[in-house]
């Protein structure tokens, strides 16, 4: 039974004893006081367990777990199974948030009888503290609410999409009468749950606020060079997407294409960044890959299907995009 304006917050931690305090601080100092916290320690091999341990003994709105190491998308579905908070939100141990951020995210939540609302981030270089970097999550545009469907396709066509977990606020009931969860076992795990979330709220909303500071690490798991790990998680994330897609919808509409064609897009990508042997490895799977796309007409999208083809076809019809296709809109 979910606690009435409850906020259970869950921190995924692995080997962030460098990070941890200030991320747990950060909702302690919180100036909506009704949230408990849930650390959820991944198998981790540093001094983290202790660091949760000791606050775990002296608040009392936060409890641990301890577990064997086994990825973040197990670790976020474990602190899930035990939420019991009205709202729910998934907070990463190597980041903080905003002092006013919940007050904010409850007010308008609520007053936009939302299933979830999205927020802006500032990233921050981990040493120096700069914040003036590009790798900012913050939003050209201000969105009303609407539906899930219609604020994907809005925040697509605007380039102001980002799948980032941690930037949404959600209520509970509506992530279990969803039945929404984490794919474990793959990278890239928010690419899903993301598109699951918009493709199922009736109501979204956007608090047009830079409330999340986002660590960059140079060295972290999204910023260091693709392994083939990294190829086979997007395209088990990919088969997922289509999965998901062609179940719970008897006709897929143009911004559902648009999005797997978008992951469709980062498995080539992918592919590219590889060693030359990684490739060799991931080169039968990228067949089939290609093939599957193929089969489901590139999605509507040309430019995707000539990239199937090979990079010269690619070329060729992007250059035709940009000048004699123009010719005929």
């Amino acid at each position: 039974m979910e606690n009435k304006g409850l906020i259970s917050v869950i921190i995924p931690v692995y080997n962030v004893e460098k990070y941890l305090k200030e991320c747990v601080d950060s909702v302690l100092c919180q100036t909506y006081k009704n949230y408990d916290i849930i650390l959820v320690d991944d198998g981790s091999t540093d001094s983290s367990p202790q660091i949760c341990d000791e606050y775990a003994s002296k608040y009392e709105c936060v409890s641990v777990i301890h577990k064997e190491n086994s990825g973040l998308s197990h670790t976020r579905n474990k602190g899930l199974s035990v939420a019991q908070g009205e709202y729910v939100y998934f907070l990463d141990s190597d980041d903080y948030i905003d002092s006013n951020a919940f007050t904010m995210l409850v007010e308008s939540i609520e007053n936009e009888n939302a299933d979830f609302v999205f927020f802006d981030s500032r990233s921050f270089e981990d040493e120096s503290r700069n914040f003036n970097i590009p790798q900012n999550y913050i939003r050209k545009e201000r969105y009303s609410t609407t539906n899930g469907i219609e604020m994907l396709k809005q925040l697509c066509e605007n380039k102001d999409f980002h799948s980032a977990v941690p930037l949404f606020f959600f209520k509970s009931n509506f992530i279990r009468k969803e039945k929404l969860t984490f794919f474990e076992g793959v990278f890239y795990e928010d690419v899903l749950f993301a598109y699951q979330s918009y493709c199922k709220a009736k109501n979204v909303t956007h608090v047009n606020s830079a409330i999340y500071f986002r660590r960059y690490r140079a060295n972290s798991i999204m910023t260091s060079n693709k392994t083939v790990q990294h190829f086979k998680s997007i395209v088990a994330v990919l088969n997922e997407l289509v999965l998901f897609s062609s179940t719970s919808f008897s006709v897929l509409n143009g911004v559902q294409k648009a999005y797997i064609s978008r992951v469709a897009f980062n498995v080539f990508n992918i592919y590219d960044g590889l060693s030359r042997d990684d490739r060799i490895i991931c080169k039968k799977q990228m067949l089939e890959v290609k093939n599957k796309i193929l089969k489901d007409n590139a999605y509507d999208n040309n430019t995707l299907k000539m990239r199937c083809y090979g990079k010269a076809f690619w070329f060729i019809y992007k250059v035709y995009e940009k000048t004699v296709g123009r010719l005929f809109i």
